[in-house]
């Protein structure tokens, strides 16, 4: 398989350029690739990232692969880095392809820099027998997504949060993750995340966990050794002042699966993990 990055620009051979006041010079991104990017295996991949340079040089651009589900982890640089402008090609993308991104562009002048990421993904199918993961009950969703945003994207489905009911369930649910961790091109990028959100909340009374759909106290349970802990928020602890935000779960009142073990975690609202939808029977 063809995989290049093209630099529609002047290399880096020339990196020493005009560099006006400090005061008076900027970057002006050009052209920004969209931040997700959904293709089928097989397609060509054309991002283009560019920018020029006002009172100074044109920045310096270039590719960072492997930047984690979060979009946060530092990555691997590739290939060359060009000068205003780079396109990132592949030919026919392949299941190792598809990955989060950044496009980078750093004003040699200052080191200043502007990171653009882009996610690159295949369609879910999410309870489809595709890239070998079978008939499965609960089609998992290999997105970063808070406890309340993947709920509300399996209803968006006509589905629901997976929530196993009993042992046999359960089961499922942990060999159906697993099975789609293993298969499919969208999970690779997980490979450090071992957990999973399931519809299991204590939120509206400590210690009484309800199930999201209809709010009836569960009756199977598959806590971990320890769980539910119900662990404080650490940064509270650093920063109280922060305790009335909206965006901060102070407690731990939502729970997931591991994927590996079928044991269960409590964890916080606001966090974000890939999960699984329970699929139609139809």
């Amino acid at each position: 398989m063809m995989k290049t990055l093209l630099l529609l620009a002047t290399f880096t051979g020339i990196v020493m350029g005009y560099c006006g006041p400090r005061a008076e010079r900027n970057f002006e991104v050009l052209l920004r690739p969209e931040p997700r990017v959904e293709i089928e295996l097989g397609d060509t991949i054309s991002l283009v990232c560019a920018a020029h340079g006002h009172n100074m040089m044109d920045p310096l651009v270039y590719w960072v692969k492997g930047i984690g589900p979060d979009l946060n982890e530092k990555g691997k640089r590739m290939g060359p880095t060009a000068v205003g402008k780079s396109t990132f090609y592949i030919e026919k993308a392949e299941k190792e392809d598809i990955d989060n991104y950044k496009c980078v562009i750093e004003d040699c002048c200052s080191g200043n820099k502007e990171e653009i990421t882009v996610e690159i993904l295949v369609p879910e199918d999410t309870c489809q027998d595709v890239y070998g993961v079978g008939h499965v009950i609960f089609g998992a969703t290999w997105v970063f997504r808070n406890w309340t945003a993947a709920i509300a994207d399996c209803e968006s489905k006509g589905m629901e949060l997976a929530m196993p009911k009993n042992e046999e369930e359960n089961a499922q649910l942990q060999r159906d993750l697993q099975l789609s961790f293993e298969t499919h091109p969208n999970a690779a990028k997980f490979a450090h995340e071992n957990w999973c959100w399931i519809a299991a909340s204590d939120e509206e009374t400590e210690g009484t966990w309800l199930a999201a759909k209809d709010n009836e106290p569960l009756t199977y349970f598959n806590w971990d050794k320890k769980q539910p802990d119900n662990k404080d928020l650490p940064i509270l602890k650093k920063q109280p002042h922060l305790l009335g935000s909206s965006n901060l779960a102070p407690t731990q009142n939502v729970a997931g699966i591991h994927r590996g073990t079928g044991k269960w975690d409590d964890s916080f609202l606001h966090y974000k993990r890939p999960y699984a939808c329970l699929c139609p029977t139809d």
